[in-house]
């Protein structure tokens, strides 16, 4: 029985490696952070591409506002957004190598969401829509 342990242990540290994330599970976990108002673990689930986009923008802001406004990247994303509404399903509509998208179903309409796999894990891409 004892030989038995640190395999146990060996094998979950290999799959808490893995990323075992599905773009189901990653979209779903984002919704949740948001709607708890965990912006700074929310921001996390933001693709490389996405914070960077955030962060340009945010230099911007600083730049134009004489460095007045100083404010955290995740602070500047969220800070004029409403709470999303309570999403009925997530479905994954395609999956091809790193890249996903996922359809989301809240109040009657659809959404289709793209992602993106970083370092084994899904991450949620906004890059596209926070383009200047």
């Amino acid at each position: 029985m004892r030989p038995a342990m640190p395999l146990l242990v060996l094998t979950l540290l290999a799959l808490a490696g893995c990323g075992q994330s599905t773009p189901v599970a990653a979209y779903e976990t984002f919704h949740a952070q948001v709607q708890k108002r965990d912006y700074k673990k929310a921001y996390a689930a933001l693709s490389q591409a996405t914070r960077d986009g955030v962060a340009r923008q945010g230099e911007a802001v600083l730049k134009a506002s004489g460095g007045a406004v100083k404010a955290e990247p995740y602070e500047l994303f969220f800070s004029n957004s409403a709470l999303p509404p309570d999403v009925t399903e997530v479905t994954l509509l395609r999956e091809e190598g790193d890249k996903a998208t996922v359809r989301v179903l809240f109040s009657g309409q659809t959404r289709e969401v793209r992602l993106v796999r970083e370092a084994s894990e899904w991450k949620i891409d906004l890059s596209d829509s926070i383009k200047p």
